[in-house]
């Protein structure tokens, strides 16, 4: 579910320019470095979500080892 509405919200920053919420506004064409890390950031989400379904069929191993090694 998490993969599905990154995806979507992908698909709408992609189409309109604008990478929005609550508390942020960015324009592609105004703020292009704004624009790129909300993108970047569903773009990992997107990955870790697909990353839990690969792993619920067993075809990959589990994503939250390198996370566990990572912050202890």
């Amino acid at each position: 579910m998490i993969a599905a509405a990154a995806a979507y919200g992908l698909w709408r920053d992609f189409a309109t320019g604008v990478a929005s919420d609550d508390l942020y506004r960015f324009r592609e064409s105004e703020n292009p470095t704004g624009f790129l890390a909300v993108v970047a950031g569903k773009f990992l989400v997107l990955g870790f979500g697909i990353a839990e379904v690969l792993h619920a069929f067993d075809l990959c191993g589990d994503p939250m080892v390198p996370l566990r090694a990572l912050f202890g």
